[in-house]
């Protein structure tokens, strides 16, 4: 149990014992359904997790972070936490990334949406052997959380926080570089690199926009490689598919709206798709077509999460994918394109 808070905190960096449960132990999402009242069900599924934080803080690996304006309690590790992370994740501490800035101090509301944007993506399944004997609901919910369409990746095809450098090295990126909230890698399912974007609705717009000025930085810089070949930097990291003639592939952002704040997602989504029109919306060559930027519009999305002791939280987004057109075709990354995770919200996208 220490191991399973270890890898959550190791990939989340702030996290809920909930959230720790949901990834780590989704079976016992489905035990304790029987306590009268939703908190007491999940205290009781909690519980274990919970008592492993409390080891791990009373060895000096964790922390207690605070609490969400929820009044649920905050988990984080501490510097030799996350090297033990590091460890059980197989992973070198470069590759762990950074802290949240705020962490559970001001409430930690946006780590909790990028765990729970996390969450959804992974869509975890429960062991069904492990919930044998169960009441019929628990069972039967349990089941079809089973048969539902599968998520995208694991804990481990997901980090968190991770420096992307305009400048400087991946140890340490130069001031103006940004942090992607989430990357993911899982090409077993069609997804080789993916980064992503939570807002909760509270920043300004051109704030938001500002973000994909210094993505687009990111993708430009080239540095040589080990075969003394000159490529863009993020190729030196991670795998994608090969440049073909005529065609820069730059990764796909996915930027996702949780309505937590009072700024609506979709005056949101407008606003972000006007302010960065410059990166996506193409320029004409004489001899290949259209050529687009780093960032192509796709279509808004939104996921929802329901566990039985909590409401259903949202979150609307938009995918935006880097160019692979040629001969004057763009190829844009649509829901139906991702695993059905990521269930389609046809949205008005500002006309061109």
């Amino acid at each position: 149990m220490r191991a399973d808070v270890l890898r959550v905190l190791g990939v989340l960096k702030v996290a809920t014992a909930d959230q720790i449960q949901r990834l780590a132990s989704p079976h016992l999402t489905y035990r304790h359904t029987a306590k009268k009242t939703p908190a007491k069900q999940k205290e009781a599924r909690t519980a274990s997790h919970r008592g492993a934080a409390n080891d791990l803080r009373r060895h000096g690996l964790a922390l207690d972070g605070g609490r969400t304006r929820g009044g649920e309690e905050v988990r984080l590790l501490t510097k030799e936490g996350l090297a033990a992370a590091a460890i059980d994740l197989d992973r070198e501490m470069e590759e762990m990334g950074g802290m949240p800035k705020s962490g559970g101090r001001s409430g930690a509301a946006h780590p909790m949406t990028v765990n729970e944007t996390i969450l959804a993506l992974i869509r975890p399944k429960p062991d069904l052997d492990l919930v044998v004997g169960e009441p019929a609901e628990a069972v039967a919910a349990a089941r079809a959380a089973v048969d539902a369409p599968d998520g995208i990746g694991t804990l481990v095809s997901y980090a968190t926080e991770v420096a992307l450098p305009v400048k400087g090295t991946w140890k340490n990126p130069a001031i103006g570089s940004p942090r992607a909230d989430i990357v993911l890698t899982a090409p077993e399912a069609g997804v080789p690199l993916l980064f992503i974007e939570a807002d909760n609705c509270t920043e300004e717009a051109v704030l938001i926009a500002a973000k994909f000025d210094k993505y687009a930085r990111f993708f430009q810089r080239q540095e040589k490689d080990t075969d003394n070949a000159e490529k863009p930097l993020w190729r030196t990291r991670w795998s994608a598919p090969p440049c073909e003639e005529y065609e820069r592939v730059h990764p796909p952002l996915l930027l996702v709206f949780h309505q937590a704040g009072k700024r609506p997602a979709k005056t949101q989504m407008k606003k972000v798709a006007e302010l960065t029109r410059h990166h996506w919306q193409g320029r004409w060559h004489h001899e290949h077509g259209l050529l687009f930027g780093p960032v192509v519009p796709s279509r808004p999305s939104r996921h929802r999460h329901t566990s039985p002791d909590t409401t259903p939280s949202s979150a609307a987004g938009d995918s935006a994918h880097a160019s692979t057109a040629s001969a004057g075709q763009c190829r844009l990354l649509a829901a139906s394109e991702f695993p059905t995770a990521i269930p389609c919200l046809p949205l008005d996208w500002p006309a061109d």
